[in-house]
């Protein structure tokens, strides 16, 4: 329990002074895995581009990308995979990280390369902070992820999200607004992290379908990695009140110069989410909430926010 409690408390301090994690890019690679002039598949790279800002220990705290294949048809049926673990980064300061699926063969089971992928690094020689691994997502155009952190087998929060399982029927369906297959995502620049309340209007799209057919110099100029512009958007929330703090009713009142609906989510002291709201009027009903500590996190119009809660 010790250990829980310090390292929910290092999750909550790293999003109260703008330290995250967000994914910038997906992308479903038309390419052979060989290199530019190779013969051997046309379903690579599968890349997932993360920007990391601040400074995320990643050796000390348990993060993870995870994907839900093919969708779902309620809450109950949504099943994210165990996921690439992101411990071998060690400590990053706001620099870009790739994720880059080595594949399989079909017949064996076996990966066909360790630790590279002959059309990525041929592509992209001079990138650093790239895990090559055959739990790196393996995307086919209609999968969610998200980037979420652990305490072993136990999930404390979400980071971030890109997709909704509950938008695809099935591995063939891709109608939804936020599908990618054979093509590219691109996050809108200065989008924080959603928390896991994903928004297809925070993303640019392809279009499916984009990379079909395309060379080496055509993947490279229309994904353009390393494009995302971040901002240091916490705490940037303009005229931003929360009131009555402490609370001891029924009701929290968060008011701001726009006014805008805004995201409000509520950890308790051992990093547990304990409310999830999305508030228009301004108002968010804590009576659920015991006396004790809490971080609010706030955000609007893109723009997010953290402030300490007290409950009597």
């Amino acid at each position: 329990m010790k250990k829980f409690y310090f390292l929910s408390l290092a999750l909550l301090s790293a999003a109260a002074f703008g330290q995250s994690v967000v994914i910038t890019k997906v992308i479903d690679g038309t390419l052979p895995h060989d290199g530019c002039a190779g013969t051997e598949g046309t379903y690579s790279p599968k890349i997932v581009e993360l920007y990391v800002s601040g400074t995320v220990d990643f050796a000390t705290n348990d993060y993870r990308v995870q994907t839900e294949a093919n969708g779902a048809a309620n809450e109950d049926a949504i099943n994210w995979s165990d996921g690439l673990f992101l411990s071998s980064l060690n400590q990053i300061t706001d620099s870009f990280v790739y994720l880059v699926n080595i594949p399989e063969d079909f017949d064996t089971g076996e990966p066909y390369y360790e630790n590279t992928l002959p059309v990525f690094t041929e592509m992209y020689p001079d990138l650093t902070n790239v895990i090559f691994n055959t739990y790196a997502p393996n995307m086919n155009g209609n999968d969610a992820l998200r980037i979420a952190t652990y305490d072993g087998d136990n999930l404390i929060s979400v980071i971030d999200q890109f997709g909704s399982p509950l938008d695809i029927a099935d591995g063939s369906d891709y109608t939804a607004a936020w599908s990618y297959q054979d093509s590219y995502v691109t996050r809108n620049n200065s989008v924080a992290a959603n928390g896991g309340n994903f928004d297809a209007s925070t993303f640019t799209y392809g279009g499916n379908n984009a990379l079909d057919g395309v060379t080496c110099s055509e993947f490279v100029t229309a994904v353009a990695l390393e494009s995302f512009l971040s901002t240091k958007t916490f705490d940037t929330i303009s005229g931003l009140k929360m009131f009555p703090n402490p609370v001891s009713g029924n009701i929290l009142n968060i008011t701001s110069n726009a006014n805008a609906a805004k995201t409000v989510g509520i950890f308790d002291v051992l990093g547990k989410q304990v409310v999830n709201t999305v508030t228009a009027n301004g108002t968010v009903n804590v009576s659920a909430l015991t006396a004790g500590v809490y971080i609010v996190k706030i955000t609007e119009e893109g723009k997010t926010a953290t402030r300490k809660l007290v409950v009597r």
